[in-house]
């Protein structure tokens, strides 16, 4: 039996992993989850333009995800189960600092070994005729793509329930104790063989009470939006400088979001929300006609040094960590799946998925 704490799409992600490979799983977590990232998430599949210089580890992870999420394209029932889209990306420029910083990203991408299309207004404005028209020019790369968070929820929950998975939900989760493949928690005690921490931006609470183990993170609050539409509004996915927009549905935009360092908050305030409708004024035309669906916050987890934290812990190699994935965690599921179920196969870890091991902060 393995027991994963956490039922955001990393921790749904390695359950169904585990399932399919025939082990037994039961997931805990809160009745009462509020906050989590997952919700909150609007589901980029765009390791390009998400790419920085200083992270060619991740970077490289990222990409050995996406192969996952292209092979499952091919799939139309599941992609359709999912919300999983076959369109591309636009990064969006809208005046002169805006472009040189699009032809600087081309560069970096071109060393990359991809070679994205930079746009003309007048390119642009044929691919997606409902930007505004005072747009310079547009990085356009073909095969990022994107995933409905919810959608994909709800598929993972109904599958691992089907798959004969469980689920126990607990109104307060604060120390756990494992040993004698027994683990103990909110007065249970259940089977357990391995347990997995992936509890996002409280993994590092559990952690602590429970084995004295704490690493560098914190908690990022980022705010998306649901509006709906008349008719379909774009093809691709809208990249800004300050704002992106996925057409999760030919009525449906997810707007996300931001990224605010405000401890564990987990509400909404009226600043949000007038960040994001403020920079929609400023990129797109006739906002008035949107209608407002609904609004999210959620706490993604951030690791010190920017890459998440997946494998055994040092001290027991029957508790393995899977958590900080900050703003990839829907792009990198697939990915931290196959790395969590080779951890709990006790296979050879390849070295470029050891890189993301908790021991590397020595603890």
């Amino acid at each position: 039996m393995i027991v994963i704490f956490g039922s955001g799409i990393i921790g749904l992600s390695i359950a169904h992993r585990l399932l399919e490979n025939g082990y037994n799983v039961t997931i805990v977590d809160l009745k009462d989850k509020t906050g989590n990232a997952t919700d909150a998430s609007v589901g980029m599949l765009a390791p390009l333009l998400e790419a920085k210089p200083y992270e060619s580890n991740l970077f490289q992870l990222m990409l050995d995800s996406k192969l996952s999420w292209d092979k499952l394209l091919k799939d139309t029932k599941i992609s359709r189960d999912v919300g999983l889209k076959n369109n591309s990306s636009l990064l969006i420029a809208s005046d002169d600092d805006e472009t040189e910083s699009i032809f600087f990203k081309k560069n970096f991408i071109e060393k990359l070994g991809v070679n994205p299309k930079v746009l003309s207004a007048k390119e642009t404005l044929k691919l997606e005729s409902n930007l505004n028209s005072n747009i310079k020019c547009s990085l356009f790369l073909e095969g990022n793509n994107q995933v409905s968070p919810p959608l994909l929820k709800s598929f993972f929950i109904k599958n691992i329930s089907e798959m004969g998975g469980k689920f126990l939900l607990e109104d307060n989760i604060d120390k756990i104790s494992f040993s004698l493949k027994k683990v103990s928690f909110s007065g249970k005690k259940i089977d357990a063989d391995k347990i997995i921490i992936a509890c996002g931006v409280w993994s590092n609470e559990i952690l602590k009470n429970s084995f004295g183990i704490e690493f560098s993170m914190r908690p990022i609050k980022g705010v998306s939006m649901l509006l709906e539409t008349d008719g379909e509004l774009f093809k691709n996915n809208i990249w800004f400088k300050n704002l992106y927009i996925a057409p999760r549905t030919k009525k449906l935009l997810a707007i996300g979001a931001t990224e605010d360092e405000k401890g564990f908050e987990k509400f909404v305030t009226v600043d949000e929300i007038f960040y994001l409708s403020s920079k929609l004024w400023e990129y797109l035309p006739e906002i008035e006609k949107l209608k407002f669906n609904n609004i999210y916050s959620g706490l993604r987890s951030t690791i010190i040094d920017g890459n998440p934290i997946i494998g055994s812990l040092k001290k027991n190699g029957d508790i393995i960590c899977s958590f900080g994935h900050f703003r990839n965690g829907i792009l990198l599921g697939p990915i931290t799946a196959e790395i969590v179920l080779n951890y709990v196969k006790g296979n050879k870890i390849d070295k470029k998925h050891l890189f993301f091991s908790p021991k590397r902060f020595n603890l």
